[in-house]
């Protein structure tokens, strides 16, 4: 909320808000009182006066009456959330029952994940954060998720926050520097991972004794990268303007969705050589039923993303809301299909592949789509989840299994896989016009791993545990570990090193040339606005 200090200037309202706008005040109608309200506490007649941008304490000015105000609002949230709970499913709400348990889990995972990303100077990810909160619960001895959920329950909730980790990955996705620089992305996207995922293969076969299509399946895992971490820390360093003059943020972000639907595909492959019903039979004959599956999951994705182009019309008036909707239904159909029909993880390659093929379609078919609103839908959905998720992971690590010589064993795997794709990311940049520091920096964005890791590496151990076979759980036990391990150290260190190293290793662009920049986003704005002529 700004101060009503401050007077801003009003933009008028575009053509698709006149018909809401015509029985209410125009902007120019609008009285400075009303302006100024929205700078002022106005919850109580004694706090009228109060500005809500000013500091609680003078010796502290960093909480603001706003900062009450929106701890005060989060906590009605949560209260509100479990009344709804209570009245829905009776004693699983109260205290020691299993809904109030996973969501005193979930809230503690976010003020923990987020309370720690406001750090200042340490760059933590919120996925550190969530991840360390259920890792503290359970290791503690304070919470036991396997006591009050079922392995269905546990497989429901990873399978429905996965499924937006791929919507979101789709829909990030943008074109323009694909067509810029088309090998360049290609290369950088994919060979990294790819290489790392062979390198960490062969180590899961060298140094932990895996079969070789369950080391695949642990390659996969381990080889992408976190594109939340990655993207929310060159978006950070674009603002400050390191690196926009050659567009290394746009680009990087680029290769991380693009290495996001890379590794799916490979992943849905891996898991349908693992956990194929037919026994008796070598891994490589398995091998072209992954490819019928990853070539189902582009069909079918494909398909539904290209009836979703063209409905609803792009001129129909809810048009923006039926297109969230049924993305997210399709999503949520392809993931819960996939599952409910063969295991398979092609169900999440159709997701990415749908999210990517319709927010392109929208944007040629429809002139000047603004993608934003879909973007920030899905981002706010995500931020929901993401405790739920990560905290749910945590919960489910139990150090006391743990040994000293096992773990040194997948850090050697992890630093092994990780020395590959580094060294290949430096190299896929040879071609391009890019100082030193540039090409170091972009080794380094290939650093952060996480949310990818926290989706995939569950499904395998719900499968493992659901066959109740001895061998195979412990395998994926292992993968499960070796995933938990990546997660705890390369996303908060990927994330410092990634904002502490950019400055010094990225040009800046001018302050002129950031203003011109900010001033072109406002004719781009004021080309999408109808301006109403004043009265004469």
């Amino acid at each position: 909320m700004k101060s009503g200090s401050n007077a801003t200037p009003q933009i008028p309202a575009t053509s698709t808000d006149q018909e809401d706008n015509e029985a209410g005040p125009t902007s120019s109608e609008i009285s400075y009182e009303d302006l100024a309200c929205c700078g002022k506490a106005t919850c109580c007649v004694c706090f009228r006066d109060v500005s809500v941008t000013s500091p609680l304490v003078k010796r502290c000015e960093a909480v603001t009456w706003g900062t009450i105000f929106w701890y005060v609002t989060n906590s009605a949230t949560v209260l509100l959330s479990w009344a709804l709970l209570y009245f829905l499913t009776g004693d699983l709400a109260v205290p020691g029952g299993a809904i109030f348990n996973l969501l005193v889990l979930v809230v503690c995972a976010y003020c923990l994940g987020w309370g720690l990303a406001y750090i200042p100077h340490l760059h933590l990810p919120p996925v550190f954060g969530m991840l360390v909160a259920g890792v503290i619960a359970r290791n503690t001895g304070a919470y036991n998720i396997r006591d009050t959920i079922s392995s269905k329950a546990m497989s429901t909730i990873r399978n429905f926050c996965l499924t937006f980790v791929m919507v979101r990955s789709g829909v990030q996705i943008n074109t323009t520097p694909l067509r810029n620089y088309p090998l360049f992305l290609l290369v950088l996207a994919l060979v990294p991972c790819t290489v790392e995922m062979v390198i960490v293969t062969l180590c899961f076969k060298g140094f932990l004794d895996f079969p070789w299509d369950w080391a695949f399946l642990g390659g996969s895992v381990i080889a992408c990268m976190s594109p939340v971490v990655t993207v929310n820390c060159l978006l950070a360093l674009a603002d400050q303007g390191f690196g926009e003059d050659k567009d290394i943020s746009g680009t990087l972000c680029a290769a991380c969705s693009i290495d996001g639907v890379h590794i799916v595909a490979i992943f849905s492959i891996a898991f349908s050589v693992v956990f194929d019903d037919f026994e008796g039979a070598k891994w490589w004959s398995y091998l072209p039923r992954g490819l019928r599956d990853m070539a189902f999951g582009i069909f079918v994705g494909s398909s539904l993303g290209l009836f979703l182009v063209f409905f609803p019309h792009q001129s129909h008036k809810y048009a923006t809301f039926y297109r969230i909707l049924n993305l997210s239904l399709g999503a949520l159909c392809f993931s819960v299909g996939a599952s409910s029909f063969v295991i398979t993880g092609g169900g999440f390659l159709a997701t990415v592949i749908m999210s990517f093929i319709v927010c392109t379609g929208w944007k040629i078919i429809v002139n000047k789509f603004d993608v934003a609103p879909i973007r920030k839908v899905v981002g706010i959905i995500w931020h929901i989840l993401q405790p739920v998720l990560c905290g749910v992971i945590g919960a489910d690590v139990n150090f006391s299994h743990w040994t000293a010589i096992r773990t040194g064993l997948y850090a050697a795997c992890i630093l092994t896989g990780l020395l590959a794709r580094l060294t290949c990311a430096i190299l896929s940049t040879i071609k391009m016009p890019f100082t030193i520091g540039e090409r170091i920096f972009v080794a380094v964005s290939w650093l952060p791993k996480g949310t990818v890791q926290a989706a995939l590496a569950p499904m395998a151990y719900e499968h493992a545990l659901a066959k109740n076979n001895t061998r195979e759980l412990e395998l994926a036990e292992d993968v499960l570990k070796v995933s938990v391990l990546a997660i705890l150290f390369l996303a908060p260190i990927g994330a410092m090193i990634m904002m502490m190293t950019g400055p010094h290793l990225l040009s800046r662009i001018s302050s002129d040339a950031m203003e011109e920049r900010r001033l072109q986003s406002l004719r781009t704005l004021s080309m999408k606005v109808k301006v109403k002529k004043p009265d004469t």
